[in-house]
């Protein structure tokens, strides 16, 4: 027991010991120092001398301690021996200030409270606060002196600097039952230095809430009461932990990343916070039976498959471990994160409204029966699932974000499940199974196919990153009208299109893989693809192009349904297309089919051209025939393929089409194809029939095509167009070859002169159509469909000659000409046929001299009646200056002598002239004798045209010829009315031959003619006289060259020497010598001197081929006239005539009226 003695030195209450008895005091002495002032319950000790105080703050288990407030400022030390430091009771705060030190130097004492070793004691509901840089120290060697020991409950230590003990625990709670709590933050150090000793321990049964920011060094050890243990990441524990008895909980705080090391007897698990907290340990080493994650992410270790306790993921918490980390059943709020770097399997249950993710590069296999509904995400490595229920409630999502779902049985996932690829991408591994995805796969990244199996991508999907199949098969659509892709493929499996619409699909595919058409609709594939595997179509129908200029495939297409092109450019498919499928040409361009293609179906041309071969490619061949097919398909193939070519569509090319062919369209033949134009004649065979209602077009660029029919052929209206060089026998043409079969119907050849100048046939002729190996062809089987003319020359079409009786040749030897009736001439010599403009362009020469001989007509036709201006005596009526004017009409017709053109007489033909003349006096003389002179000019335009019939009576055409004129004339009248006329004009002639069925020709020519003409009128009364007259008529024109695109046809000039003699009989009366009237009527004799004319057209034969035309040498005319002197000045007068040739093929009439005034 001591006396505490009261004293004042320096002005400062000191505690004074003065032993009476034993006491632990009595070993250090009196508490003598002066550097802790203590004011009431309130003690400061500074750094005042003497510093380090070595005397201890309070007297322990007294009343007089409660409340005590004791400060150990910066720079000061307490530093005491074997007994307590700080010693006071309950409801005290003590700081230990940074810098300041509280030590003590226990070497016997026990270290309970109130017996001294302790550097701290307190009891109950106090506050001790180490601030960062302070140290409290238990120094000393006793086991049991604890730098801290609070003995009652309520307490706080809050330690921001160092708490260690050198030979026991760091804080001792005695003899507690309540709760104490200790924050260690995160400057904190709460240390022992006995190797693996506890830095904490307890003699009662008291809960401690024990919080880690700091370090904390030896073992960490709880009483039997029920603890809190609260750990923040950047803390550390070097030793074990265990909460001891009771019911424990450890919760994991903080926001960076931390680990769990040993630890032992918590019954709950908190994870707070944000931040990361691995546990080393499984949670039954642990003793937990209760674990949340309420925030952040808890990792977990080791093997918690015993686990039997609760697991509950809050929302904002994280569950992160493999297959056996995570514990068998989860209640998941947040997310469960499956990180599986090894393979593993997970065979509990995880519910709740929370996610699950896979990471790691590992296999993760799900049992089935999870009912989480948060949606699964596949980060990392593969995820494995037997059923769709692995992945919890349907309604989740399914995420891919660079991992690998496996399928491990025939899967198909729930259609209700949204799926989705970041652009991480994904891959979905089918291995042997098939599964099917109904849903429509969103997001930006690429999808992988994987595994031998199938998947079907029943929905229509909108991922953007594109599509690798790895392995196996991916199918768009399972049937129905939908599975879609969007973006290219690279395919190193099967893809394969599975629906019942169309579906057109515009990426590219890639790699090295096939494309299965399997479903009864139509894919249309408008990219150009590259993947090398082939192609094979199931059922359906497979399109490339949708009517552009892309979409094509590389290599051989196994065709059991249809495939179409549908493009409009020139594509080649080098590919064989084989099979019981067919063939459709579906766009306006042209596809070339390269190799041997046995498809047994069908083929139809419905647009554009389909050309099997091409010149480099001339073995090309499509269809299977029945002789022809494989052993294994000729049941099937007994029939043939065959081919079908709709109306504005084509077949054609270089190659064999085997099976038959019905032709609404066009077969071209080689480079009668318009994409082969530059390519080259050749051939085109059929193995089969050809039944023609279209054009069957074997002419091409040039001249020596052949179609090859090894069949029958049908003509149902068709057309067979070839080019010929239209020349003799032996002239190079294409050529329609019917080998073995029969041709029938009726059917049009259409030929076209490839450069022929015309020839004699002398033998058979040109063979257009061959029939071999005994092949037939009927009657009526070909005909014509145009005029084939060249030079001179008129081609027909035969059957049969010396070489074969079925064949067809083009010749020009006619079997009889109009004028003998025997195809000959009369002397035996065949005659060649003549094309009708022959006779066309032989009589335009002819019309021109009847024009020049309408326009220069006779005096009283051109003028009217003007003898009466004779009459007048000299000086009583003066000559008047006359203008004059006419309308000519003649209308005639010329008839053949029999031998037309083949003769010297020309051709036969009718005509019509119309045309207008004006012309006026400019010069007029009277003499005193009574004679005059008329001198003037004129001017005249008009047309003749004539129909033109050929040698054999047929319609040759019409010739029209339009002219115009420019003529004078000068003309003397002596005293007894004798006349003399002389006339000159110059004509500019523009022909226009218009043959039927071929092109004509133009031409023009330039004339000039003379007319001189005398009459001498003999009085028989006043009124009556007759007048014989005379005229001489002289013609000449040049007709230029002129080409009609079958021949050169040249003009000679034209020369005409025509005489007249007549007597013309006239009666003149009048009113007045004002009002003359005369009527007159005449004959006459015409005679033509010269009159022939000549044509030449182009031939081999010889050059030019010479024809000529003469008009008949004499003509009877009779003619009756009316001059009617109506105005003193004015005087109408008009003519009709009759004209007849002595041998009576010349016939024609004519009318003339016209006017003349005078001023």
């Amino acid at each position: 027991m001591s006396t505490p003695l009261f004293q004042r030195r320096r002005g400062r209450l000191q505690f004074v010991s003065i032993a009476l008895v034993a006491s632990p005091f009595a070993l250090f002495g009196a508490l003598a120092h002066a550097d802790c002032t203590t004011t009431g319950q309130t003690t400061v000790c500074d750094t005042a001398a003497p510093n380090p105080t070595t005397s201890t703050i309070g007297t322990g288990n007294v009343a007089a301690e409660d409340n005590r407030v004791v400060t150990v400022q910066t720079g000061s030390t307490v530093a005491v021996g074997d007994t307590s430091a700080i010693a006071v009771r309950d409801n005290a705060n003590i700081t230990v200030q940074s810098g300041a030190t509280v030590s003590a130097n226990a070497v016997s004492s026990s270290g309970f409270y109130g017996t001294g070793g302790n550097a701290i004691d307190f009891r109950n509901n106090s506050t001790l606060t180490v601030e960062q840089g302070g140290q409290v120290l238990a120094n000393g060697t006793q086991l049991s002196g604890e730098a801290v020991n609070p003995e009652g409950t309520g307490n706080t230590i809050i330690n921001n600097g160092l708490i260690k003990s050198a030979h026991g625990a760091a804080i001792w709670f005695q003899n507690t039952t309540g709760g104490n709590t200790v924050v260690n933050n995160a400057t904190g150090v709460i240390q022992t230095d006995v190797a693996n000793g506890n830095v904490m321990g307890a003699s009662g049964n008291g809960s401690v809430d024990f919080t880690n920011r700091g370090k904390v060094i030896g073992n960490l050890i709880f009483a039997g009461g029920n603890d809190a243990l609260h750990l923040y990441t950047g803390s550390s524990v070097s030793g074990s932990i265990s909460g001891g008895g009771g019911a424990n909980v450890i919760t994991l705080n903080g926001t960076d990343s931390a680990t769990l090391g040993t630890i032992t007897n918590f019954q709950t698990l908190q994870k707070q916070d944000s931040g990361t907290w691995t546990l080393s340990k499984t949670l039954v080493s642990m003793g937990v039976t209760n674990a949340q994650v309420q925030q952040g992410t808890l990792i977990v270790q080791g093997d918690n498959s015993a686990y039997t306790g609760t697991m509950q993921v809050d929302a904002g918490g994280t569950l992160q471990g493999d297959a056996l980390g995570v514990t068998k059943a989860v209640t998941n709020n947040g997310l469960v994160r499956f990180q599986q770097d090894v393979d593993g399997s997970y065979t509990g249950q995880i519910v709740g409204t929370g996610a699950l993710e896979k990471t790691g590069t590992g296999t993760l296999t799900l049992g089935a029966g999870n009912t989480y509904s948060g949606g699964t995400t596949i980060t990392q490595g593969t995820l494995a699932i037997g059923a769709d229920s692995a992945m919890g409630d349907a309604a989740g999502a399914l995420t891919f974000n660079g991992g690998t779902l496996q399928l491990t049985g025939n899967v198909d996932v729930a259609a209700t499940r949204a799926v989705s690829i970041t652009n991480a991408n994904g891959t979905i591994d089918t291995q042997g199974f098939t599964s099917t995805l109904s849903q429509g796969v969103t997001g930006a990244g690429a999808l992988t196919k994987a595994g031998s199996g199938t998947l079907v991508l029943a929905g229509d999907n909108t991922y953007q990153g594109g599509t690798t199949i790895a392995a196996g098969t991916l199918q768009l659509g399972n049937g129905g009208t939908s599975g879609s892709v969007v973006g290219d493929v690279v395919n190193n499996g099967t893809l394969a299109f599975n629906r019942s619409d169309t579906y057109t699909y515009g990426g590219q595919i890639s790699g090295t893989g096939a494309v299965n058409q399997s479903g009864s609709g139509t894919t249309v594939l408008t990219n150009d693809h590259t993947y090398s595997g082939g192609t094979t179509i199931s059922a359906g129908t497979l399109q490339l192009g949708n009517g552009g200029t892309s979409g094509s495939i590389t290599g051989n297409v196994v065709d059991n349904g249809t495939l179409v092109f549908n493009r409009s450019d020139v594509f080649t498919f080098g590919g064989t297309v084989a099979g019981t499928g067919g063939i459709t040409q579906a766009g306006t361009g042209t596809t070339v089919l390269t190799a041997n293609n046995a498809i047994q179906g069908n083929t139809l041309v419905a647009s554009g051209a389909l050309a099997i071969g091409d010149a480099a490619h001339a073995g090309a061949s499509l269809g299977v025939s029945g002789s022809n097919a494989p052993q294994s398909l000729r049941t099937m193939a007994a029939g043939g393929s065959t081919v079908q070519i709709a109306a504005n569509a084509t077949l054609g090319g270089y190659g064999t089409v085997n099976g038959a062919v019905t032709n609404n369209g066009t077969v071209a033949v080689a480079d009668a194809l318009a994409a082969f134009a530059n390519s080259g004649s050749g051939s085109l065979t059929i193995n089969g029939s050809l039944n023609n209602a279209g054009t069957v077009q074997v002419g091409g660029a040039g001249v020596g095509n052949k179609l090859v029919v090894n069949g029958n052929y049908v003509g149902n209206g068709g057309v067979l167009a070839i080019n010929t060089k239209l020349g003799a026998d032996n002239s190079p043409t294409d050529k329609l070859v019917i080998s073995g079969g029969t041709a029938s119907g009726n059917t049009a050849v259409r030929v076209t002169n490839a450069g022929g100048a015309g020839a004699k046939t002398t033998g058979d002729g040109i063979e257009v159509v061959s029939a071999i190996n005994g092949a037939t062809t009927q009657a009526n089987a070909f005909a014509l469909a145009n005029r084939v003319v060249a030079g001179p020359y008129e081609y027909t079409l035969q059957r049969g000659g010396s070489a074969s009786a079925d064949s067809w040749y083009l010749r020009t030897l006619q079997t009889a000409t109009q004028g003998t009736g025997s195809g000959t001439d009369g002397t035996g010599t065949t005659q060649p046929a003549l094309r009708p403009e022959v006779s066309l362009y032989t009589a335009i020469p002819q019309l021109t001299l009847l024009y020049g001989r309408a326009l220069l007509d006779t005096l009283h036709e051109r003028v009217g009646e003007e003898s009466n201006q004779a009459a007048a005596p000299a000086g009583t009526s003066p000559v008047l200056r006359t203008g004059w004017a006419r309308v000519i009409a003649q209308k005639g017709s010329r008839m053949s002598d029999g031998n037309g053109v083949y003769g010297n007489q020309g051709p036969a033909f009718s005509y019509d002239f119309g045309g207008v003349q004006f012309g006026a006096d400019v010069y007029q003389r009277q003499r005193e004798d009574g004679s005059h002179d008329h001198a003037g000019g004129y001017f005249a335009t008009g047309r003749i045209a004539a129909d033109v019939t050929h040698a054999d009576g047929a319609d040759a055409g019409r010739d029209s010829v339009n002219a115009n004129t420019v003529g004078l004339y000068w003309t003397h009248f002596g005293p007894s009315g004798w006349y003399l006329d002389g006339v000159v004009q110059g004509t500019r002639y523009d022909a226009d031959a218009s043959p039927h069925g071929v092109n004509g020709l133009k031409t023009h020519a330039l004339g000039y003619a003379a007319s001189l003409e005398a009459g001498y009128p003999i009085a028989l009364s006043p009124q009556w006289r007759v007048e014989p007259q005379a005229q001489l008529v002289y013609q000449r024109a040049a007709f230029a060259d002129a080409n009609d695109g079958a021949a050169d046809v040249r003009f000679n000039s034209v020369n005409s020497m025509l005489g007249r003699l007549g007597v013309r009989v006239s009666k003149r009366w009048g009113e007045s010598p004002e009002r003359q009237h005369t009527a007159w009527v005449r004959a006459n004799v015409w005679h033509e001197f010269r009159g022939q004319t000549g044509t030449q057209m182009s031939s081999p034969d010889g050059g030019f081929v010479p024809f000529t035309a003469q008009l008949p040498s004499t003509t009877l005319e009779l003619t009756g006239g009316l001059t009617a002197q109506v105005a003193k000045n004015g005087v109408f007068y008009a003519s009709v005539g009759y004209q007849v040739s002595a041998d009576r093929r010349l016939h024609g009439v004519n009318g003339k009226a016209g006017v003349r005034w005078g001023w």
